[in-house]
């Protein structure tokens, strides 16, 4: 996986459009990868809570159809989950950092941990979990680091410093995104803090894991 889409998706009230739109957008991408804001399909629609939760199981069927790779999170069960597919779900975590009104609503889910994928160690935080500094100590050295949200605009300078030292203190390649709905954002930080920020809805970035094997032996701090 090389080349990667960052998506800052503007979600409507339609579920069903963002659907069709996401699976347009996945359909037509170039990418080997795409990722796409927290809860992208449906927002945090509160007061269409049964909605919400009941489109789940269209969206799951009709995005596990899909021949590529991206990621996303959805509301399934009162847990927002972040879904990984691969021609199916392959592999799924409840947030487990509420934020603000979340907590009336969510169920916590589970802690942010390492998971492979295609030979890869992969973590996820989404969007408020960034903040807590227990899981980047545990993530040190993963190969990337996915972080789709939907982060407050008067917040924006605190998550664009965030995932910045991210990547610095982790040594790893970090992919953010953020919805349009509040501020469009994302980024694409390799283990230098070096990279791409993007303000526009799609941007298509490159990878280079080798660059950060060498910037970890150039920076040893203990990372293998």
């Amino acid at each position: 996986m090389k080349k990667i889409e960052l998506v800052n998706f503007k979600t409507s009230k339609d579920y069903e459009y963002n659907l069709k739109r996401v699976i347009n957008i996945i359909k037509n991408s170039p990418a080997d990868f795409l990722l796409f804001p927290e809860v992208c399909l449906t927002g945090f629609d509160y007061e269409n809570w049964d909605n919400v939760n009941r489109f789940a199981k269209t969206a799951i069927q009709e995005l596990s159809s899909l021949k590529k790779a991206f990621a996303l999170t959805l509301i399934n069960n009162n847990k927002n989950y972040f879904c990984l597919f691969d021609n199916g779900l392959k592999y799924k975590r409840a947030k487990y950092n509420l934020f603000g009104n979340e907590k009336e609503y969510f169920e916590i889910g589970e802690k942010p941990k390492i998971f492979e994928w295609r030979g890869l160690k992969i973590a996820s935080l989404v969007c408020f979990e960034l903040r807590f500094l227990e899981y980047w100590q545990s993530f040190r050295g993963v190969d990337i680091i996915f972080v789709p949200a939907r982060w407050g605009k008067e917040r924006m300078p605190h998550f664009k410093t965030l995932n910045n030292a991210l990547a610095l203190s982790t040594q790893s390649q970090v992919i953010a995104v953020n919805s349009a709905n509040e501020f469009s954002w994302g980024c694409s930080f390799d283990a230098w803090g070096d990279g791409v920020e993007v303000s526009v809805e799609s941007v298509l970035v490159e990878v280079d894991f080798n660059k950060n094997k060498k910037i970890r032996k150039k920076l040893n701090i203990g990372i293998q």
